[in-house]
């Protein structure tokens, strides 16, 4: 037996090198370019000695190039991601199309600049014009970029996240069809999927919700949950079928970047800035002055709306997404505590500086006649009264079993957040 392990590669294309290791054996695996020698290595040791992931044959530093295929990259949390990954050396491949708008790449550059990444990730960044509802993917360029050995993994954080749609069976298309084409299209070029669901596939239930459960013959509130819950089935199903790691993570209700007070869409938390904000215009006051008017708020002091600042959620996902101990099970990203709506419109109050000056009461229910201020409230809240008085608790077991200091990532809102999202919300008035 030959003491060594010979690798031969190319670094031109045409001339072959020899690579000897102090290994038990003799292989000899071709590599079309010395980009594809690292995963032909990683291949060969994996064939060879049976060792599953990178980390069992790499010293610390030294990772192999990853790859991600991403939905969803102009969006609020897609950027984030986007924006982490490249960060941490890895090649980005963004899925989507764009509109009259812009071009698909730049819209996704847009959405990194104000995420703050600068351009110097563009030679790892490829943008991809893919419309992902439509009948037959177009995957072709993706396919000359990311070749069987990539080792790729699939992050789907894309999403029609309206809770009215104008056309329910487009949502449909969006957040269940697409993801279960483009991961069976995708079959032989991933390693892993990483779906990103949402916490509320619970529904209308109440009390705690396991990160181990999904189906428990409940009730949705809209289209929404009810598409995202279809879509786990579906991608479960799936996945298993075709022997495809799967790894589903939940996040609560996304709001505000915690550093800037921005959010690329009108959140939970927007809709109650602005309920405060509408009625220091109505009665022309100024932050500071006092409205002694007591005004109904239709509402449940105690009930814990689950506010997580996306960038509380990034880090831990990005975790989850490659712990090897992750594939098959089921992860909630929601903040572990929670604060009172009392406590959060309080301290809405204390950043407006109209704490103890504005009376705001709560109650189950409005009778009618409203004032025109308690009905411009019931509208902007609405929409969000499901989960302004949900009373889930959302078991986070999975989370803090592979995340290190899990909840030291979710801090509580205070006014200096407040503030921010405040001074967001003034220069980009966006009203629902």
């Amino acid at each position: 037996m030959t003491a060594g392990l010979g690798l031969f590669f190319t670094t031109d294309g045409h001339g072959w090198t020899r690579m000897d290791t102090d290994l038990g054996l003799i292989c000899v695996y071709p590599c079309p370019s010395v980009v594809e020698l690292n995963p032909a290595v990683t291949e060969v040791l994996r064939e060879t000695f049976s060792i599953s992931s990178p980390e069992g044959i790499l010293e610390p530093g030294q990772d192999l190039v990853k790859t991600a295929i991403i939905t969803g990259a102009n969006g609020f949390i897609g950027s984030h991601v986007a924006c982490r990954l490249l960060a941490q050396g890895w090649t980005v491949h963004a899925l989507g199309r764009g509109n009259e708008a812009g071009r698909w790449e730049d819209r996704v550059f847009a959405a990194m600049r104000q995420v703050g990444s600068s351009d110097e990730f563009r030679g790892s960044l490829f943008c991809h014009e893919v419309s992902l509802s439509a009948p037959e993917l177009n995957l072709d360029a993706l396919f000359q970029s990311v070749s069987p050995v990539s080792e790729a993994t699939l992050f789907l954080l894309a999403g029609d996240t309206r809770f009215r749609p104008s056309n329910p069976e487009v949502q449909r298309r969006v957040n269940v069809q697409a993801p279960v084409k483009l991961v069976g299209a995708l079959q032989g070029r991933i390693v892993r999927v990483i779906h990103v669901s949402t916490a509320y596939v619970a529904g209308k239930r109440a009390q705690l919700i396991r990160e181990s459960e999904l189906d428990c013959g409940q009730d949705f509130w809209n289209s929404y949950e009810k598409s995202k819950f279809d879509a786990e089935v579906a991608l479960t199903a799936l996945c298993r079928e075709q022997a495809i790691p799967l790894v589903i993570v939940r996040p609560s209700i996304i709001i505000n970047d915690r550093k800037s007070g921005r959010a690329s869409t009108f959140t939970h938390l927007n809709a109650m800035v602005e309920v405060v904000s509408r009625i220091q215009e109505y009665y022309g006051i100024l932050d500071g002055q006092v409205v002694s008017k007591t005004i109904r708020l239709a509402a449940d002091p105690q009930a814990s709306p689950n506010l997580a600042a996306v960038d509380s959620i990034v880090p831990p996902l990005l975790q989850i997404a490659g712990s090897a101990a992750a594939p098959g099970k089921v992860f909630h990203l929601c903040h572990p505590h929670p604060q009172p709506n009392q406590e959060v419109m309080s301290l809405i109050c204390e950043a407006f500086q109209v704490k103890d000056r504005l009376a705001l009461e709560f109650v189950a229910d409005i009778p009618k006649p409203m004032s025109h201020t308690e009905e411009m409230i019931f509208r902007s809240l609405k929409v969000y009264a499901p989960y302004l008085n949900s009373r889930c608790e959302f078991d986070v077991s999975n989370s803090r079993s592979i995340v290190r200091d899990y909840d030291s990532f979710f801090t509580p809102l205070d006014v200096p957040c407040l503030r921010k999202v405040i001074a967001f919300q003034r220069e980009h008035r966006n009203i629902p």
